[in-house]
């Protein structure tokens, strides 16, 4: 039960790492030259829901591929 309470901690702090990291790229992208003048917060909810989806995919990969490694022990 202990072993199930690290991996969610984990990989929590995964999807966080990722999320953020994502954001901080996504900041890069200039994304009012898209959106119509006037429309700055709606440039900004994209943004971060575009970084939480980035975010969650990249830390799903991540947590798949620590999980695939960790299951390669019982291969040997």
């Amino acid at each position: 039960m202990v072993q199930i309470g690290i991996h969610a901690v984990i990989s929590i702090i995964i999807y966080l790492i990722c999320i953020a990291l994502s954001f901080q790229v996504m900041k890069a992208i200039q994304v009012e030259k898209i959106i119509r003048k006037g429309k700055t917060f709606e440039a900004q909810i994209f943004l971060l829901f575009a970084a939480i989806g980035l975010g969650y995919l990249v830390g799903s990969f991540f947590i798949s591929f620590i999980d695939a490694s960790l299951q390669l022990s019982n291969f040997f």
